[in-house]
């Protein structure tokens, strides 16, 4: 592991981690779709410049105050848990030794074997476009866009995937209940149901929590902290820095757009000034 030495330099003033979000990889690009040939080239630009891809455990601790980094540490995130992700995105991953997290709505999980991904020489299932995903799942057509419990298993066994928490059921709870005690349960009993199902299906006790739409309130943060999320990440644009609220991590959102611009966003966003510069010119 590439570290700096505790204590040593400023690390904890100038070092910022990018917290890269995508939704789907696949075919179909759009606002939140990057191609597999584009999201290729964004994982080769990261493993040539040397970028560590961190777990979701190293970059809490570094939040922490923990884990002092060597100043070019990314964390890979996607939103969902759709089937593209494990098609495409996972095998880019696994080929460039590069970490991802997913952070998955565990209601839309399925069961069944695991379905063939890029590069294993069988035909890939489709994976629709983001419209199209949207209305399979009000459908209820969820196994035809989501991950399967054995697609997630493989991708942990292969320690280059970790999946951790998007809810349960995926709500805007201030949509659904105009009292505020009220949603506070309803939120408080899904991130339960959550929790414990990563926990029975992958034995894990995960500390990470991705709020739907980036939506949140006081209360649910305390409830999300009560059940052991003790990161919660956000859509918020800004610099994550040892010592910063865990609970209200900032994510840049990654478009299907490689070379320099990809370049540049990483290179703004690892520098806590020009991170904190950017974010207030684009409006956080």
């Amino acid at each position: 592991m590439r570290e700096a030495a505790a204590g040593h330099g400023d690390w904890r003033m100038t070092h910022s981690v990018p917290v890269l979000m995508y939704h789907h990889v696949g075919p179909h690009p759009g606002t939140v779709t990057v191609s597999p040939e584009t999201f290729e080239a964004q994982m080769a630009h990261l493993a040539r410049a040397g970028y560590q891809a961190l777990s979701a455990d190293a970059f809490l601790e570094f939040l922490e105050g923990r884990r002092p980094l060597s100043g070019r540490d990314v964390l890979i995130t996607f939103d969902d848990g759709y089937l593209d992700n494990y098609v495409y995105a996972y095998p880019v991953l696994k080929r460039y030794g590069l970490k991802a997290t997913i952070f998955a709505i565990t209601g839309r999980v399925g069961d069944g074997p695991a379905r063939a991904h890029a590069g294993d020489g069988a035909p890939l299932p489709p994976t629709p476009d983001h419209r199209a995903c949207k209305a399979a799942l009000a459908e209820n057509r969820m196994d035809d866009v989501m991950l399967r419990w054995s697609e997630i298993e493989a991708m942990e066994a292969s320690g280059t995937v970790e999946v951790h928490s998007h809810t349960h059921s995926h709500q805007r709870w201030d949509r659904m209940y105009a009292d505020a005690a009220q949603r506070a349960r309803a939120v408080t009993a899904d991130l339960a149901s959550s929790r414990e199902i990563l926990a029975r299906r992958l034995g894990k006790d995960s500390r990470h929590l991705c709020w739907p739409w980036g939506y949140f309130e006081p209360a649910y943060q305390e409830a999300a902290t009560r059940l052991g999320f003790r990161a919660q990440y956000t859509v918020e644009r800004g610099v994550n820095v040892a010592g910063g609220d865990p609970r209200r991590i900032a994510r840049l959102v990654i478009k299907d757009r490689a070379g320099r611009w990809f370049a540049t966003r990483l290179w703004i966003y690892q520098n806590v000034f020009l991170g904190r510069l950017y974010g207030r010119m684009r409006g956080r």
